[in-house]
């Protein structure tokens, strides 16, 4: 389903986990994504307001995992601490905080 079998190739492909619906917005971009390691991480909206999850693509179904492939959600105290150990270009930073503090909308990324 959205384990090891997973192709973390397609950005699309990985854009296609929406759960739980009721909460996820999005998600508009992969914010980045270890192929290796099998993790990716997005920015999304979560109840309404501008987030980033992280997943785990391992075993037969991944992590976190409900009846559906869900996406953990990065609480706000740590966004600014994971986005800096990331090699992200600069550009891209910027609009994410941009987007993180609402100043544009996730379809902007």
């Amino acid at each position: 389903m959205a384990g090891e079998k997973f192709n973390l190739d397609s950005d699309e492909n990985i854009l296609s986990i929406k759960s739980p619906k009721r909460f996820v917005g999005g998600p508009y971009s992969v914010v980045y994504k270890n192929t290796e390691e099998r993790w990716a991480i997005v920015a999304f909206d979560w109840d309404s307001k501008p987030s980033l999850g992280i997943r785990w693509f391992w075993g037969n179904s991944g992590n976190p995992f409900s009846r559906r492939p869900t996406w953990l959600v990065i609480p706000p105290n740590l966004i600014n601490s994971t986005l800096n150990g990331l090699p992200l270009d600069y550009k891209f930073r910027d609009r994410l905080d941009q987007y993180l503090s609402e100043k544009i909308h996730g379809n902007d990324l």
